[in-house]
């Protein structure tokens, strides 16, 4: 079964960031960034758009599908803190420089963290050099609430694991 992640949070650093909110008008939810997660496949959209169907309903109108990137390293970091916080150091090339790299897309299921990274498309009009440009960013990860064991995490294809040794709940 496939699930559809709508981006409410944006990473910046250590800051977060309120993204862009989805809105309805006229019959149409438009929803700024969604990850339609697959094991396999997962696949970046932005900017789309749902018809009410008028029975509770919604149809998909439009989407434009983002090109996934390239991750070549994944590094968990555990702060030691109460409760514990999770983030992962992640680097990898952009296709080209003139792109951006998209805010992450975090879901958890179980134990596994999926994690879809994605960056912004060229418009057709435009053109850049065909080299690849590295980038390095942070991702958290919701851990509270957590108990102990053992985590994998999946960026875009490739995997990390972190141990907590014990639960990760609020201290009295």
């Amino acid at each position: 079964m496939k699930k559809l992640i709508v981006l409410v949070v944006v990473s910046l650093g250590m800051q977060q960031a309120l993204a862009q909110p989805a809105t309805f008008n006229e019959s149409t939810l438009t929803i700024p960034q969604a990850v339609l997660l697959d094991a396999e496949n997962p696949v970046y959209y932005r900017d789309v758009q749902l018809s009410d169907n008028g029975d509770g309903t919604l149809s998909v109108v439009s989407g434009e599908q983002q090109n996934l990137v390239y991750v070549e390293s994944v590094e968990v970091l555990i702060m030691e803190s109460l409760p514990l916080q999770v983030s992962l150091s992640v680097s990898g090339n952009l296709s080209v420089p003139c792109v951006e790299l998209l805010p992450a897309a975090v879901a958890r299921k179980g134990n596994t963290f999926m994690v879809v990274m994605a960056e912004t498309v060229l418009g057709p009009a435009e053109s850049c050099i065909a080299v690849l440009e590295p980038f390095s960013t942070s991702v958290s990860l919701d851990v509270l609430g957590l108990s102990a064991r053992t985590y994998t995490v999946n960026v875009n294809g490739v995997l990390a694991e972190f141990t907590l040794e014990s639960d990760n709940v609020l201290g009295l």
